[in-house]
């Protein structure tokens, strides 16, 4: 297989760990980014694992709740994650749900698993205007989160912190239900244009109070009902297109930077949308193809992606993670706007520590001397 060169003998973990004792990092996690981005030779490939936090929490023995709601718990995932698998960065941003529930849905999590809307605050327009935009420092469900981002950067003052939203529609079906949503597009199109604004107005308040405290950071979105499965070409143009303009523009204003965005599932009728709206980076789905996208929009836009997160991280060998990665690299490394190695969608819990190791030392192997624009000598060179 790939990560061995002994043909179809499989590589055991203790072979991986050997072989990962050999590798040495030349760059912090952040000296490479920022190498990177300048488009300078690094010692690997950039890496990033998508939405880790609920897989990182199962491989260190903690619930998801336990790692949303105990701040020590949280310390020790961040603290684990980056001293066992580089990743030297950490997240406090919003989920697919938590503006919805910031303006009244109810929202229901699992001791060990992912939140879900239980009852929707707007089921009727009447309500609407009893909605009010958002004060992070105020909001019963918004403040407790801008709290704990104070306590972990004053935790890990040297460790790179981001936040992220969700996008538009991602958000309005956490206020209303998406069946309404979806009818609304044809039976009532002005009000539910009202609403993604407010799912805008949203956000980009979120962005200004984490500006506000933290200065510039790096910012996301994740938008996985503005894909093609869910909703057609003209719905996107009409209902989600605009405010996503609207939401990188106003993210652009406040942090100096524009965002990156993840949409799940097929995505290729809109990447030419989205790098015209000004996205910096996008997060591609493994059901779409890394080189078709750097084809048609990688001089335009970084692309992140894509190894299959249930096939392969999750349920997957450790070769197939090497030869994925491996597969990935030589599709898109050489992107003219960048490549970050990712996986297509959210980590999966239940992902072996393996498995996550695998991925690491792929990108470290084949992944090289990295440069934007250019393959790397892991590909080239062996």
């Amino acid at each position: 297989m790939a990560g061995t060169d002994k043909g179809d003998q499989k590589m055991e973990y203790d072979e991986l760990k050997r072989l990962m004792d050999g590798q040495k990092d030349e760059m912090t996690a952040a000296e490479r980014m920022k190498a990177y981005n300048a488009g300078e030779e690094v010692d690997y490939i950039p890496y990033t694992l998508q939405a880790p936090d609920p897989a990182m929490a199962d491989i260190f023995g903690f619930t998801t709740t336990q790692f949303a709601k105990d701040f020590e718990v949280k310390s020790e995932v961040i603290r684990r994650r980056k001293e066992e698998f580089g990743l030297d960065s950490f997240n406090v941003g919003l989920g697919l749900k938590t503006i919805g529930g910031a303006l009244g849905s109810k929202l229901r999590a699992p001791e060990h698993g992912i939140d879900y809307v239980e009852e929707h605050i707007l089921k009727d327009y009447a309500d609407f205007e009893r909605l009010e935009v958002t004060d992070p420092y105020k909001n019963p469900v918004l403040a407790p989160i801008l709290e704990s981002a104070k306590r972990l950067k004053d935790r890990f003052p040297d460790v790179s912190m981001t936040t992220s939203v969700a996008g538009p529609i991602s958000t309005a079906i956490a206020v209303r239900p998406v069946e309404m949503v979806l009818k609304d597009t044809r039976k009532n199109p002005e009000m539910l244009h009202k609403l993604l604004d407010l799912t805008v107005e949203c956000s980009l308040k979120w962005f200004e109070a984490f500006h506000r405290e933290f200065g510039p950071v790096g910012t996301n979105f994740s938008d996985p009902v503005t894909c093609m499965d869910v909703i057609s070409k003209k719905q996107f143009d009409e209902y989600s297109l605009p405010y996503i303009k609207k939401l990188i523009d106003g993210t652009e204003k406040i942090m100096g930077s524009r965002p990156g965005a993840h949409i799940c599932g097929k995505t290729s009728p809109i990447w030419g949308d989205l790098a015209d709206a000004g996205l910096f980076s996008f997060s591609i789905d493994n059901c779409e193809d890394l080189k078709e996208a750097k084809d048609a929009v990688g001089d335009r836009m970084r692309i992140a992606g894509n190894v299959p997160p249930v096939d392969v991280m999750k349920e997957g060998t450790i070769d197939e993670v090497i030869e994925s990665c491996r597969e990935c690299l030589i599709k898109c490394a050489d992107n003219p706007a960048g490549f970050i190695l990712n996986t297509g969608c959210q980590l999966p819990i239940g992902t072996p520590k393996a498995n996550v190791e695998a991925f690491i030392y792929a990108a470290r192997k084949y992944g090289r001397g990295a440069r934007i624009g250019k393959m790397p000598r892991g590909i080239t060179q062996g």
